[in-house]
C-alpha cells in the first residue's frame, strides 16, 4: 500500500479497520457498526468535531443501522477485499 493515503470517494463502500493508534472510539464503532463495511458520505480535510483533523463521514451500509458519524482518516485504514 502507498503508506497508507486515503483515496476514499463519495459513495464508496469501505471495510475499515482501525489502525495501531486508533482511539477506543475509533475501535469501537468500527466494531459496533462497520462489519458490513461503511458508505463514505463527505471527506473532510478540517472536521471541526475532531479537532479540525482530516476525517471521513461514514454510515453503515445496513440500512437498519442508523448510525452517522465522523471517523479521523489517520486512525483508520481500508481492509482490501
Amino acid at each position: 500500500s502507498d503508506s497508507g493515503q486515503h483515496h476514499m470517494n463519495i459513495g464508496d463502500t469501505v471495510f475499515l479497520r482501525p489502525t495501531a493508534g486508533a482511539s477506543q472510539r475509533t475501535k469501537n464503532r468500527i466494531r459496533e457498526h462497520g462489519g458490513d463495511g461503511f458508505v463514505v458520505c463527505k471527506v473532510s480535510t478540517a472536521c471541526w468535531p475532531l479537532n479540525s483533523r482530516p476525517a471521513v463521514l461514514l454510515e453503515p451500509t445496513l440500512a437498519e443501522d442508523n448510525w452517522l458519524g465522523w471517523l479521523p482518516l489517520d486512525e483508520i485504514e481500508e481492509v482490501q477485499e
